[in-house]
C-alpha cells in the first residue's frame, strides 16, 4: 500500500516512476561484489567486475535479462548474466526473474583496456535490458 502511494506521489511531483524491475547491489556477504585489475601476466590489460544484484520483479509474469552494460564504458565488455534459481541455488541465464518475487542476479564483466586503480572506489551506472526491451538502470559503487 505504501509503495503504491509513494509511486503515485512521485509521479504527481514529477519524480521518476518506479520501474517494473528494481535492482540494487546485494549487500549480503554470501554475494560479494568486487572489481579488480586483471592479472599482470596477461598481455591485454583488463578489468574484471563481478556484481551481485537483488532484483525485484514487480510484474505478474516472469522476466529474463537480455543485456547488461555500463554507461560510458566500452562495448567490448564480455558479460555473463545469471539469475539464481531458488530451488537449486544455481545461477543460469535461462532462469527468469520470478513474478512478484525477489531474486539474486550475477553479472560478470571483462572489460578490455586500462584498469583503474584498485585504491579508488568503482562508480558506474549499470544499464539492464529485459526480454520486453525495457531498460532499467541502477547506480553501482564498489570499494
Amino acid at each position: 500500500m505504501l509503495g503504491k502511494a509513494w509511486g503515485w506521489l512521485a509521479a504527481r511531483l514529477g519524480g521518476r516512476r518506479p520501474g517494473r524491475l528494481r535492482f540494487s547491489v546485494h549487500r549480503h556477504p554470501t554475494y560479494p561484489s568486487f572489481w579488480r585489475p586483471s592479472d599482470e601476466s596477461e598481455r591485454t590489460p583488463r578489468l574484471e567486475i563481478q556484481i551481485y544484484l537483488e532484483a525485484s520483479n514487480m510484474t505478474n509474469e516472469p522476466r529474463w535479462l537480455a543485456a547488461a552494460a555500463f554507461e560510458g564504458m566500452p562495448s567490448t565488455a564480455t558479460v555473463i548474466i545469471g539469475v539464481r534459481d531458488a530451488g537449486t541455488g544455481k545461477f543460469a541465464p535461462k532462469n527468469p526473474l520470478p513474478p512478484q518475487r525477489i531474486a539474486v542476479v550475477s553479472l560478470l564483466f571483462l572489460i578490455d583496456g586500462e584498469s583503474r586503480s584498485a585504491d579508488e572506489p568503482f562508480h558506474v551506472t549499470l544499464l539492464l535490458t529485459d526480454d520486453h526491451g525495457e531498460r532499467h538502470d541502477t547506480k553501482v559503487i564498489l570499494h
